[in-house]
């Protein structure tokens, strides 16, 4: 098992691979990026993730010119020089390479892509995750999938140090979403999960999970919850394009769910089924 990466049409080793230090993503982060699951060279919901990838370069203003035909193709490159069973496919564009300025360098400065391909190993659908809570001290466009993510790093290696397995961001009272992941709770047989505002990522999976509620007759409603409400709901959700569908088995060391068992079973197949239909070889 070994990675592959790729930056602006050379392929090789990560490890080994360099990039420029001009790179505006070294000093700013400014750039965007995406990351899902692949088998081969499948990639699961992967015009989900590209459509979601161009929208966060509009909303960046980032002149990436590569059209989604393009792109796919290099994705499937990498996939295919990977050649894994299981491997998350990640790719980020930043905006240039260019001396350091805030302002945007002039038009003579093209976006760098980068890809890697890295070998994962499956997690068990019936693996259950241990939360913690945190203030979500970040900015107000959680909606971009930039690459500034160093508030979401902070969060997660605090999960880290209390023996969790992710953290749990809180703002104004609500719960709003995961370091890097999404949050939903089950309550007498409906699924909420928080509105897809400036304050979370809309996660490709929360959409799928959202789209199987409905096919699956299960009510849904997007509107923010406490953490009281979350500690006290029937069952406690996280999800996110690497990881999938799991239930949480406590959290801040309280357990949590555990009262909507038949339900949320019934959610996680149709999430495996889904994901297995897809990236059926």
């Amino acid at each position: 098992m070994s990675a592959i990466g790729w930056y602006n049409g050379t392929l090789g080793d990560p490890g080994q691979m360099t990039i420029p230090m001009n790179d505006r993503a070294v000093y700013f982060g400014d750039g965007c990026y995406e990351a899902c699951l692949a088998r081969g060279t499948r990639a699961f919901a992967l015009d989900a993730h590209i459509d979601r990838f161009y929208r966060s370069v509009s909303a960046l203003s980032i002149p990436f010119s590569m059209d989604a035909a393009a792109l796919r193709n290099v994705l499937f490159r990498c996939l295919e020089a990977a050649d894994e069973p299981c491997a998350v496919l990640y790719w980020q564009v930043s905006r240039a390479t260019a001396p350091r300025t805030h302002a945007f360098p002039a038009g003579e400065h093209l976006p760098n892509l980068l890809v890697t391909v890295t070998p994962k190993q499956p997690m068990s659908a019936d693996r259950t995750l241990k939360l913690i809570t945190t203030e979500d001290i970040r900015y107000a466009m959680c909606s971009v999938k930039t690459l500034n993510l160093i508030p979401n790093v902070l969060a997660n290696e605090r999960a880290k140090e209390a023996g969790a397995d992710e953290a749990v961001f809180v703002r104004g009272g609500f719960v709003t979403e995961g370091s890097h992941t999404n949050l939903h709770i089950l309550r007498n047989g409906t699924l909420y999960t928080h509105p897809a505002d400036r304050y979370i990522l809309a996660g490709v999976t929360r959409a799928i999970l959202l789209e199987l509620c409905e096919k699956n007759g299960v009510p849904s409603a997007e509107r923010a919850f406490t953490p009281e409400e979350m500690l006290c709901a029937d069952e406690v959700l996280v999800s996110s394009s690497t990881l999938g569908v799991h239930r949480a088995e406590s959290i801040d060391g309280i357990a949590v769910g555990g009262k909507a068992e038949a339900l949320l079973r019934r959610l996680i197949r149709a999430y495996t089924e889904r994901f297995d239909g897809e990236m059926r070889l």
